[in-house]
């Protein structure tokens, strides 16, 4: 759905659209929806919680019952990220801010991490591509010596034989 050629007029449209069925599907007449919404806003203005009602669209970004944290983007459609637990409902609580603070690309510190983290996925990618390029390397010198070197084995514990099943019975 590429929008690059749709006059800005009908993107605006568009986004209203989005907006208002979002905000058909929810209600932030619910307390902890309230509580956090005054919280969040000490953040950013446009940002506040809602509830997603039981039953929603299906194309929207929304799962029936769990909360969601709406932010509304003046040159951009409408944010909703869903306040979970590895998937799974969980009531709002301190961990949704430490969540928009990670994600909050406009902080420095969080930058350098995401910087870091990127640093060491190339290293650990380089680091892999070395190690396969050494173990190619050392199975190419194998056969090369297996071909070229007539190796005779000076431990007495194995008695040398000139076939590979062994001594004859006598």
């Amino acid at each position: 759905m590429s929008q690059l050629f749709l006059p800005p007029h009908v993107i605006a449209a568009q986004r209203r659209a989005f907006e208002a069925k979002v905000l058909r599907c929810v209600t932030i007449e619910d307390a902890r929806a309230r509580e956090y919404t005054h919280k969040l806003q000490r953040i950013s203005p446009d940002m506040f919680m809602v509830r997603a009602q039981d039953t929603v669209d299906a194309d929207l970004p929304l799962r029936p019952g769990f909360y969601h944290i709406l932010v509304r983007n003046p040159d951009a459609p409408m944010t909703v990220m869903t306040v979970h637990e590895n998937g799974e409902y969980a009531e709002p609580d301190s961990r949704i801010f430490d969540v928009l603070a990670r994600g909050n690309l406009r902080e420095r510190r969080v930058r350098d991490r995401l910087a870091e983290q990127e640093r060491q996925e190339q290293e650990e990618v380089e680091k892999e591509r070395l190690e396969g390029q050494e173990r190619r390397l050392e199975k190419a010198r194998d056969i090369v010596n297996s071909a070229t070197r007539a190796q005779v084995s000076m431990d007495r514990s194995i008695p040398w034989t000139q076939n590979s099943q062994g001594r004859r019975e006598r």
